[in-house]
């Protein structure tokens, strides 16, 4: 005889949380200050990359039209307002859509904070005058509204968003070098904490069995292809500064198309009664369950 015991839950964990994700950003956010700003090397490197964009003639290319100014544009941000609810209904997304739209928001005013107030860059060359730019509050404006985007929209249309996103993060990272505002590591920096924000917000749930799929994998794929244009921008411009920029952010908004959250977690529900048991199945996609009975004959599993 088996005593009757109280339904016991199982959910299977996905295999990169979100919060795991998150802090996987931040590290690599801290990564890039360390190096980039509190080490010789690495405002050296920072510092020429910088150099060889600052004040240059791209402010002739497409970057100059769809960069710098679209960033402090107002149109911009109606246009992303749009976007995030728009998709976010699409992907019958409710309240979230809420902390969508003020995450972004949140980014820049955190970056000002960040490096105004805690983030200090050391004068390894006496200069006296060089000022710290560490994160970048625009980077962080244009980072956040593409991010929200990505984390918003269902789940077939997230990798489309992320390539398109990290191109016009691309163009608007150069930008904000040649007007001589950011430097490179200021830009990754603003990248990275801007998409650790959004995993804050569980990606969309699956809605059908064709959504089912591998989401690592996905991401992977999603990186490989969305850095295939700052590449060859980077190489048929000559403004290679914006390279490491444009794979930094392949990297950092992908993880919002890789992230399975707790949407993809599959219940199940086991307990024993008398000399019968009865198992119930939830799956988090379809909301169904199914009732199994029968005889005993040994360990309930």
């Amino acid at each position: 005889m088996y005593r009757s015991s109280p339904p016991r839950i199982s959910r299977a964990q996905p295999s990169l949380s979100s919060a795991l994700w998150a802090v996987s950003l931040l590290v690599a956010f801290v990564a890039v200050y360390v190096v980039a700003v509190h080490t010789e090397v690495g405002q050296r490197a920072d510092q020429r990359a910088f150099l060889s964009l600052r004040g240059t003639g791209a402010t002739a290319d497409l970057p100059h039209v769809v960069g710098l100014g679209s960033v402090t544009d107002l149109r911009l941000w109606l246009v992303s307002v749009v976007a995030i609810i728009g998709l976010g209904l699409l992907a019958h997304r409710r309240l979230s859509i809420v902390v969508l739209l003020a995450l972004p928001v949140l980014g820049i005013l955190l970056t000002q904070f960040l490096r105004d107030e805690l983030l200090t860059r050391p004068d390894f060359d006496g200069l006296g005058w060089v000022t710290n730019t560490f994160p970048s509050g625009h980077a962080a404006a244009a980072a956040g509204c593409v991010a929200a985007i990505v984390r918003a929209s269902p789940r077939s249309l997230s990798p489309v968003a992320a390539v398109a996103g990290v191109g016009w993060l691309t163009l608007v990272s150069q930008d904000l070098m040649v007007w001589g505002w950011h430097r490179p590591s200021d830009l990754i920096g603003s990248v990275l904490l801007a998409a650790a924000l959004m995993h804050l917000v569980p990606p969309s749930r699956a809605r059908g069995s064709g959504e089912n799929y591998n989401r690592m994998l996905v991401g992977v794929i999603t990186a490989a292809v969305a850095a295939v244009g700052p590449l060859v921008w980077a190489v048929t411009s000559g403004h290679l500064a914006v390279a490491p920029v444009g794979l930094a952010a392949a990297v950092a908004i992908a993880s919002l198309v890789a992230d399975r959250g707790p949407a993809d977690g599959r219940g199940v529900a086991r307990g024993a009664v008398g000399t019968h048991h009865q198992r119930v199945e939830y799956t988090d996609r379809s909301g169904g369950q199914q009732d199994h009975h029968g005889r005993m004959s040994g360990v309930v599993d």
